[in-house]
């Protein structure tokens, strides 16, 4: 009996050294620290379109708004009257164009004449339209919900076309944005969730990899990460950092954290 249980001791150990080796592949080692920076979903510089005073300021730094809110209105009153010219301008070339259709019936002007007062026409036209377009402008509209990240204008500051405005940050989903070593693609794929410890708050949230960026750098041997935290996280604002330690199966490189 003592040789039997021995035996089946023996065969225990034969086919379960495989399994063993095995379980110790997974596991998982932690890497080197990664920092991490919060961003807003959206981030977009808004640039007056128009020449003018500021005549109003709805929102300052930190300020929410909603889509469609008009966040700044400019004292456009010079740009009003030019359209205002414009239009009437326009009515006038197409006066002319319909006189001289009318004239070219009765051989009394020619064909020639008709077509250059029609093109007049149509280009007195297109420049009141272009007017009323950049009119238009002098309302800054609100693109989506959010805040404001940066007020770059005051009330009564003259701006002119093309000069930025406010940084307006689209906060409804925050992102984690980090690098980390190219080795990892193999196993780091969209869907791994880990937790992220944020040094302004003290505090640990989880998170998942959405995607990978287009392009490793090859020089460091990096690709960039971009992450979604999970839940509400209203005490999170763009901006803040902090640091992940991963979990890497002991089987991967685990490089050096990406400076």
């Amino acid at each position: 009996m003592q040789q039997y249980i021995i035996y089946i001791a023996t065969l225990f150990l034969f086919f379960s050294a495989p399994v063993m080796a095995a379980q110790k592949a997974l596991v998982l080692s932690e890497s080197p620290p990664i920092r991490v920076a919060v961003k807003a979903q959206e981030e977009v510089v808004i640039a007056s379109q128009a020449r003018g005073i500021v005549a109003s300021l709805a929102v300052k730094d930190g300020s929410r708004f909603h889509k469609g809110d008009v966040l700044v209105k400019l004292d456009c009153s010079v740009l009003q009257a030019q359209t205002d010219k414009a239009k009437a301008q326009a009515r006038r070339q197409q006066q002319i164009y319909e006189s001289n259709e009318r004239l070219s019936q009765m051989q009394s002007k020619s064909p020639l004449e008709v077509s250059v007062s029609k093109a007049d026409a149509e280009a007195a036209f297109a420049e009141a339209l272009a007017m009323e377009k950049m009119l238009a402008q002098c309302h800054i509209i609100a693109p989506f919900d959010g805040r404001v990240g940066e007020l770059m204008v005051h009330k009564n500051q003259f701006v002119v076309e093309g000069q930025p405005l406010m940084e307006l940050l689209n906060d409804s989903l925050l992102v984690l944005e980090f690098i980390v070593p190219s080795a990892w693609i193999t196993w780091f794929v969209p869907g791994y969730a880990f937790t992220v410890n944020i040094d302004e708050t003290g505090g640990v949230y989880q998170a998942a990899l959405s995607y990978l960026g287009g392009k490793v750098d090859p020089v460091s041997q990096s690709i960039k990460a971009y992450a979604a935290l999970s839940g509400k996280n209203s005490e999170l604002i763009p901006g803040m950092s902090g640091t992940i330690r991963f979990k890497i199966p002991s089987d991967k490189t685990a490089a050096s954290s990406p400076q």
